[in-house]
């Protein structure tokens, strides 16, 4: 070993004392095992860098990268920087770095066909600021995008050493990208650079203005200023207070991320996390981590949860990803907390500002500033908590906001990112129990939130995380405006047709795009796409299945044995369908886990010596719901194929299919599924081979046969069937609710009214735990859908009256239902109507 080896060795094991790393990601690809030379690429000269670097590989496992690379006549070792030797002399001079090194590799590549290198961009950096503060040690001395001295460097070492992240981008082939560089070592180290650049950009996020020059940005832009002209002319009001009211409402709306504020969200998340929570499960951060090097991303969650914003930053971060600005209610921004929350990101929105033209530009120019600059942003597009577990209808206002800005600017490619977040336990549970009853909703102030945290007791057990496909905007627009990028600023330069006009960058140029028929159609696409994706991500963990069953079984109780085996019967069923295979199964449901959600307070269980019972308590079962309900896309098809033989022994197949087909509609439009017809056929063959396969429908030539009541497989088949039951309930009582109404016609919110109503009062008389089952909301989105698919109309009156007749519905739907529950909502809704015309 030479003098100067053991001089590192030294070096590295002194630094090494006081620094701290953590490795991104966590698994390293598998090329780097495999026998190949690894040139290791990195930004900076320093000899930190290095050392923290080669300490890394050999905690991996992985080529050394200060041992020579092994190619015949090569001299050099396997690690090189990007950065210059004389770096403020070559900026002058306007040199591009000539690397002899890479000179030699190329040659290399030239004389032997047969060889290649893997080359492997690694990012060390010294803490992850946010924004430049300097008044911030920790910030004057993390790292940033300047090129550091050494005494700045030996202090970043010391205040940030234990903060340091390594992450290594994906193995690149340098035969590739000599060819990308024409074989050019100045082109070759440019374009290694920008690697190196995109993983920065991806971590920090891009340079982002001061809050004062934002503001200043957003207030003397054009629009702003022709709102507070308006303003002006409107109220009397003095330019002064106008544009004090401007600057305020800047103050209200607008984040202001501190380095402060990041690090203690970031210790107590950690406490909460490890507190109440029993890990967090991340899925599907590859693409992710891909895509955030070339794109600017706009995450889109669903929103479970008050705890959602906090999660999902911290997964983030913790992913190696650049922190994003979050769109919140104004019903967060409290003192301290909500100063906290805007420190870490957040920025606020008031539920409306329609009547308020100011508020609505500034909060436009904002979001046209985020888009500019080009940080990660994030926002729930179904804009509240959903109360019922399912996804709620998606709303355009941030998106189209968000599309509009894009198209205006084409700085960097946007991607849309949805998340699906699971919970097996909600923090809000029994709140959302009490508004599904009727209860108001509790307004949150920083009394009320301090003491529901000092109050929670008990484990809310895992959480999980999943990153779904990500959503190119441009490809969206592509599709639906044959023009779309045929020039360079498609926004400015759009021409006059017979389609859609052509648009400025003003106000009035906003109205027209917004008009245009192809970007309303994109921005609904869009929508769609990301609940789409939504739902593709699920994660379905034991307390979705053992919800989904125990709501489907007689007075929600069911043998544990029985359970287990109608949980795996599930897995099975989801698990072998081609087109569900990027919904994730987390664990398997067994005993431990039964006993585990037991102590999580959300089933009982009674102990047996032939075998224990588990079972719901009625305000279990309303919250169950809520778990069934997340997952409830992936098994409500097969579901309604299970129905057609709850009454009826056998079927031909083509029957069945027209069924489905029938029904699909109503089922897409509530739960977001993505199937058209074809694929619809295709799926539900799928779901059939299966159920053969596992002796749960027998095939007889071209009809279908359920098994004997003996057998245990019909149980499976029952019990699976009755997870569709209460949504099939739900659309005949409303068919039925329109059709009895037929010499009094109804009005949409008359219709809505009457349904809610009846489905309360079945729920009442017959124990229905599940306060979805009369949701208001569900009604009136069924309602939506009876209009979409034409098969009701408004009279001249705006009374609502069939398209088709109840007769042929009444045919078609009547199979899945038993006589008893059909002849139960018919004499629950004549009893109910004799009760309204007497109040009448």
């Amino acid at each position: 070993m030479s003098t100067k080896t053991r001089f590192h060795h030294f070096l590295q094991k002194l630094l090494m004392l006081w620094v701290r790393v953590e490795i991104l990601p966590r698994e390293i690809p598998a090329e780097l095992n495999a026998e190949q030379p690894v040139l290791y690429v990195l930004s900076a000269r320093s000899l930190s860098d290095p050392l923290v670097l080669e300490y890394c590989t050999s905690q991996l496992g992985l080529p050394n990268p200060f041992a020579i690379l092994p190619i015949a006549g090569f001299k050099y070792h396997g690690l090189y920087s990007v950065a210059a030797k004389n770096p403020l002399t070559d900026w002058i001079l306007k040199n591009d770095k000539h690397s002899l090194m890479l000179e030699e590799l190329l040659t290399a590549l030239e004389n032997d066909p047969t060889l290649d290198i893997l080359v492997v961009p690694v990012s060390v950096f010294w803490g992850r600021p946010i924004v430049k503060q300097r008044h911030w040690l920790t910030v004057l001395f993390a790292d940033s995008w300047e090129v550091a001295g050494r005494l700045r460097k030996f202090l970043t070492i010391l205040v940030q050493g234990k903060n340091t992240t390594v992450i290594f981008s994906d193995p690149l082939s340098l035969r590739t990208l000599s060819a990308h560089a024409k074989r050019s070592p100045e082109q070759l180290n440019e374009l290694l650079k920008s690697q190196l650049n995109q993983q920065r950009e991806a971590t920090f996020g891009p340079k982002v203005n001061h809050l004062n020059k934002i503001i200043q940005h957003v207030v003397s832009a054009p629009d702003t200023q022709r709102e507070i002209r308006k303003e002006i002319e409107k109220t009397g009001h003095s330019e002064a207070a106008v544009k004090k009211q401007a600057i305020a409402y800047c103050h209200e709306i607008f984040s202001n991320c501190t380095q402060i504020s990041q690090e203690i969200m970031k210790r107590l998340l950690n406490a909460f996390w490890n507190r109440y929570y029993n890990g967090i499960k991340v899925f599907n951060a590859d693409a992710l981590k891909q895509i955030a090097l070339t794109h600017q991303l706009v995450y889109v969650p669903c929103h479970r949860s008050h705890v959602d914003y906090l999660l999902l930053s911290y997964v983030i971060f913790h992913e190696g990803l650049a922190l994003p600005y979050i769109a919140a209610g104004n019903n967060l921004d409290m003192p301290v907390i909500g100063r906290l929350l805007r420190g870490g990101g957040a920025f606020f929105i008031r539920r409306s500002f329609r009547n308020n033209p100011l508020y609505a530009t500034i909060m436009h120019e904002y979001i046209r500033e985020l888009v500019d600059m080009g940080v990660p942003i994030e926002y729930f597009i179904e804009g509240g908590r959903s109360r019922t577990g399912r996804l709620l209808k998606p709303k355009l206002g941030m998106l189209s906001m968000t599309a509009e800005t894009w198209i205006h600017t084409q700085k960097k490619p946007i991607a849309f990112i949805p998340v699906y977040i699971g919970y097996e336990k909600l923090i809000e549970g029994n709140a959302y129990i009490g508004e599904l009853y009727g209860e108001k909703k509790k307004k949150e102030s920083l009394f009320s939130s301090l003491r529901s945290i000092l109050t929670l007791k008990g484990q809310f057990g895992k959480v999980t995380t999943s990153f779904g496909k990500p959503i190119e905007l441009e490809e969206i627009l592509r599709q639906n405006n044959p023009q779309w990028g045929q020039s360079d600023k498609f926004y400015e330069t759009s021409i006059d047709s017979e389609n859609y006009k052509g648009v400025d960058t003003g106000p009035e140029g906003q109205r027209q795009l917004k008009q245009q028929d192809w970007f309303r159609v994109s921005v609904k696409q869009l929508a769609q796409q990301i609940m789409y994706e939504i739902n593709a991500a699920a994660v379905i963990n034991p307390v979705n299945l053992i919800s989904t069953t125990l709501l489907a079984t007689p007075r929600q109780s069911i043998d544990q044995g029985e359970l287990i085996q109608q949980c795996r019967f599930y897995r099975k069923l989801i698990a072998s369908q081609p087109m569900l295979d990027s919904i994730t199964l987390q664990d398997k449901v067994n005993e431990k886990d039964i006993l585990r959600i037991e102590q999580q307070g959300l089933i009982q269980i009674q102990p047996h010596e032939l075998g224990n019972i588990v079972y719901l308590k009625p305000k279990h079962a309303v919250l169950m719901s809520y778990y069934r309900n997340n997952t409830l896309h992936t098994l409500i098809i097969p579901s309604l194929v299970a129905c057609c033989f709850l009454h009826t022994r056998t079927m031909k197949q083509e029957k069945l299919f027209g069924i489905v087909n029938y029904v699909y509609p109503f089922l897409a439009a509530e739960l977001h599924l993505p199937w058209n017809q074809e694929q619809l056929q295709q799926f539900t063959q799928q779901i059939i081979d299966f159920m053969v396969a596992q002796k749960v429908l027998i095939q007889t030539g071209e009809k279908l046969k359920r098994p004997d009541r003996s057998d245990q497989h019909f149980l499976l088949l029952t019990r699976l069937a009755h997870v569709a039951q209460p949504v099939l309930e739900r659309y005949y009582m409303a068919f039925v609710v329109l059709w009895e109404s037929g010499s009094k016609p109804l009005s949409e919110s008359e219709l809505e009214r009457r349904c809610h109503l009846v489905a309360q009062k079945i729920s009442m008389l017959y124990g229905i735990n599940s306060p979805d089952f009369f949701d208001r909301q569900l009604f009136r989105h069924f309602i939506d859908t009876l209009f979409k698919l034409e098969f009701i109309e408004r009279d001249e009156n705006g009374h609502l009256i069939f398209q088709q007749t109840f007769e042929q519905i009444n045919l078609e739907i009547r199979i899945l239902l038993s006589l008893e529950v059909r002849s139960t909502i018919l004499q629950l809704l004549h009893s109910s109507q004799s009760s309204l015309e007497v109040k009448t």
